[in-house]
């Protein structure tokens, strides 16, 4: 946990503790952690809506990145709290901000299955093929994990700008995985979709050999 007291009282959800330290001291809305944390990531991370909404409305930064670079938005988009993100874009969060490891919000949404968090970061244009530094896009994650209802909305909401037969680092495509996976349903809709089935990967592998 926190190595800072007032990171702590923002993920217990010490509301009114929190609020007095603020009257008192409001530095405290940017003191960070050694993981480089302000109390917003905090309240994020324990869906303390009442205590996120209280740090917007006082002017904390909403785009404040810690050492591993995540943001308030992709704790939220990961967590699924559909309310914490749509405060956070209200508030201006950066939709398409990605992390050490190049990931975005809606890389977070797509591999826990966050439907409604995945449809709110696209109504704010989040880039439905960003690529994490393993060439992973959000309809590989969902594709791999089985989540078809994410896989439906980026095929059915956004399919002019799909890459559907994107490929990753080791030359896998979203088809690819989900067959690797044994995931048939979702295998199902990528090829009613028009998903590609003899695209080899880097070792000479298409779709349907795993």
């Amino acid at each position: 946990m926190s190595d800072s007291w007032v990171c702590t009282l923002a993920y217990d959800g010490k509301f009114e503790a929190l609020k007095q330290q603020f009257c008192s001291d409001k530095t405290i809305i940017s003191k960070k952690d050694l993981a480089g944390r302000i109390p917003l990531h905090w309240a994020v991370s324990g869906k303390r809506k009442d205590i996120v909404n209280f740090l917007l409305q006082q002017g904390s930064p909403v785009d404040c990145a810690d050492e591993a670079q995540w943001t308030a938005l992709m704790i939220a988009s990961s967590v699924g709290h559909a309310d914490i993100v749509s405060s956070l874009l209200e508030r201006g969060a950066q939709v398409n901000a990605v992390n050490q490891t190049g990931h975005t919000s809606l890389h977070y949404a797509a591999s826990k299955g966050h439907l409604e968090v995945a449809r709110l970061l696209l109504e704010q244009h989040a880039d439905v093929n960003a690529r994490d530094h393993m060439g992973s896009t959000p309809l590989h994650r969902a594709a791999s994990l089985g989540h078809d209802h994410v896989v439906r909305l980026f095929l059915e909401g956004y399919r002019n700008k799909l890459d559907l037969d994107a490929r990753d680092a080791v030359g896998n495509t979203p088809l690819h995985l989900a067959c690797e996976e044994e995931r048939s349903q979702t295998a199902r809709l990528l090829v009613q979709a028009g998903c590609r089935t003899d695209i080899p990967n880097k070792i000479s592998k298409a779709p349907y050999a795993f």
